[in-house]
């Protein structure tokens, strides 16, 4: 009887699977490997760049009296460490909440471009800001029966007159550094007033208001009113940004 031995294929087929799987397997742990320096590099990123903008936040603080807590700085620009020593970021932005010196709250959001270390601090090739006053803070400032409404982009004003609500409605405009009142509607108990009629023009000149000098040389560009508040633009170009002192 004969006996054929048996075949060394199926054993080189195995031994070629296993083989097959070890470089797959190298693959996949130098992948993850990979993906776990990255996300790392990542990590180590963030938290320097969240490091710096609270020291600029401290620092912006340490300036800026009128605030009333630290500000929130971002900066923007991945990865953070090379522009970080380069000494330059495309886009800082910074927001904070003040008061004016008759009391009243102010939300200010910076926007800096270019920002780069120079001596004694830094510069940013250009900045727009806008500075925030809620319409309800304002309205207060003139009376408990005064009632403050952003629409359609004007500024809508009532109050009482003996019993009877007084509508006027008026285009905010910005000459200078003041911000003027142009009526453009009013209303007396529902009858239509003209809105050029002496005392509302006079009214509104009564209370007309001067922006106060706003930091780092911005220079007011526009004047607006939504629902909330009234924002005044601003915006300035080859700004110093001094380091503390």
């Amino acid at each position: 009887m004969n006996h054929t031995a048996p075949s060394a294929a199926p054993a080189r087929a195995v031994a070629s699977g296993a083989g097959a799987r070890r470089p797959r397997r190298t693959r996949r742990l130098v992948l993850a490997g990979a993906c776990a320096l990255l996300a790392g590099l990542a990590l180590t990123d963030r938290v320097a760049a969240g490091v710096t903008e609270g020291r600029m936040a401290d620092r912006i603080a340490a300036r800026q009296s009128a605030l009333v807590a630290a500000p929130n700085v971002s900066i923007d620009g991945f990865p953070f460490l090379w522009h970080a020593a380069a000494g330059s970021y495309p886009q800082v932005e910074v927001e904070g909440r003040a008061e004016t010196q008759d009391g009243l709250p102010v939300t200010a959001a910076f926007d800096l471009h270019d920002v780069s270390r120079k001596p004694g601090g830094y510069s940013a090739a250009a900045a727009r800001a806008a500075f925030s006053v809620p319409l309800d803070a304002l309205a207060a400032k003139r009376g408990s029966d005064v009632r403050l409404t952003g629409q359609d982009g004007k500024l809508q004003i009532t109050r009482t007159i003996m019993g009877m609500p007084l509508v006027v409605t008026a285009a905010l405009k910005l000459t200078g550094d003041t911000v003027t009142l142009e009526p453009t509607a009013a209303s007396l108990a529902g009858r239509g007033l003209d809105p050029a009629n002496p005392r509302i023009v006079a009214a509104l000149n009564a209370v007309e208001r001067k922006i106060p000098e706003l930091p780092l040389g911005l220079a007011p560009s526009s004047v607006s009113v939504d629902d909330g508040a009234v924002t005044v633009h601003s915006e300035a170009k080859d700004l110093a940004l001094p380091a503390r002192t």
